[in-house]
């Protein structure tokens, strides 16, 4: 080997070696596929890409999502459905989109999204770290066990949303919330023997006030069955039994001669006094009318479509970091 070939094979081993870490770090920089996020709703809070819902059930359940938004605080939930998740998991997915969105209020972290992949036949719902607050993950295994999976076993997809949101909201409302509070804190408030009177007293609160919402809820129900026995051919769909006990819940007795009524708009925009209506039979025509006035979602001047005056889901929540229940059917 001459002289020359000795002296270039260093500069040949740092050329090789270079361009071998070069190949390498290529390889490590190489962006992985993005996940293609479908696109946050313009309006409601469903975005319905795997077409299981009619325009009327997506439109009921925007209607319902935004009237719970306008009671409740604690939850700001959006339903979204697909073909696939990208080769994603289900929890990943589901994670990865609520956050994208913003699901839940800036600052709160209090979002919810329920997921439905046709694909793979799995269900997820995904719980913020504020809304675990009020929301466990054991309860959100219950809703799924219970409303979600058997809804979409049985294909009844609108049913299934329709009961896993309005069971959201119901098992997070602030009543809820402060009785689980109370219920946390209770042993160590006992030891400390600071407010256990006080605890007591609020579990016995509490427990009047629900079971004065169950016995509402109950005279409802014979007042609606009693109408359809009389008028089997009427027509009395869920929508209308959920307004009616909402409406029985805020008008429980006849106002006053000095009560001021309440007044809510219509879905015209044009503000009307809320009647008092004693029965079913008496409060129907007055929701046929003025379904957005007689719904029960408004004790004062505010109209029932979603995003006219409710609350919107997407607040630039976060805080979505593995929170919730995964199922499948």
């Amino acid at each position: 080997m001459d002289t020359e070939t000795l002296r270039m094979a260093p500069l040949r081993r740092i050329i090789t070696t270079g361009a071998l870490g070069a190949v390498l770090v290529t390889g490590v920089a190489a962006p992985a596929h993005a996940l293609d996020v479908p696109p946050r709703p313009t309006e409601g809070a469903v975005q319905d890409q795997a077409d299981l819902l009619t325009p009327d059930q997506e439109a009921q359940l925007n209607r319902l999502i935004g009237e719970k938004n306008s009671e409740n605080e604690y939850i700001r939930a959006a339903v979204l459905t697909v073909d696939e998740t990208q080769g994603e998991s289900i929890e990943d997915y589901s994670r990865k989109v609520a956050t994208d969105w913003g699901v839940g209020d800036d600052g709160r972290n209090n979002g919810v999204l329920v997921v439905a992949d046709m694909g793979e036949r799995e269900l997820r719902i995904e719980v913020a770290d504020g809304a675990r607050e009020v929301l466990s993950d054991r309860d959100a295994r219950n809703i799924m066990q219970d409303e979600l999976e058997p809804g979409f076993k049985k294909e009844d997809y609108a049913g299934a949303f329709t009961n896993t949101i309005t069971e959201v909201y119901d098992e997070a409302n602030p009543q809820a919330a402060a009785d689980r509070e109370a219920t946390s804190n209770m042993w160590a408030r006992v030891l400390l023997g600071v407010v256990g009177v006080a605890v007591l007293v609020g579990l016995l609160s509490w427990w009047r006030h629900h079971r004065q919402r169950k016995q509402i809820r109950e005279q409802a129900d014979r007042e609606i069955e009693q109408f359809q026995r009389e008028h089997p051919d009427e027509e009395i769909t869920d929508g209308m039994r959920q307004a009616y006990y909402k409406y029985r819940y805020q008008n429980r007795k006849a106002p006053g001669l000095n009560d001021k009524p309440n007044r809510a708009k219509d879905a015209d925009g044009i503000e009307h006094e809320i009647q008092y209506a004693p029965t079913f039979r008496s409060w129907l025509p007055l929701y046929v009318m003025y379904p957005a006035v007689y719904n029960g979602s408004a004790a004062s001047s505010a109209g029932s479509s979603f995003g006219s005056s409710s609350p919107s889901s997407f607040g630039g929540g976060g805080g979505f970091t593995g929170g919730g229940s995964s199922g499948s059917f």
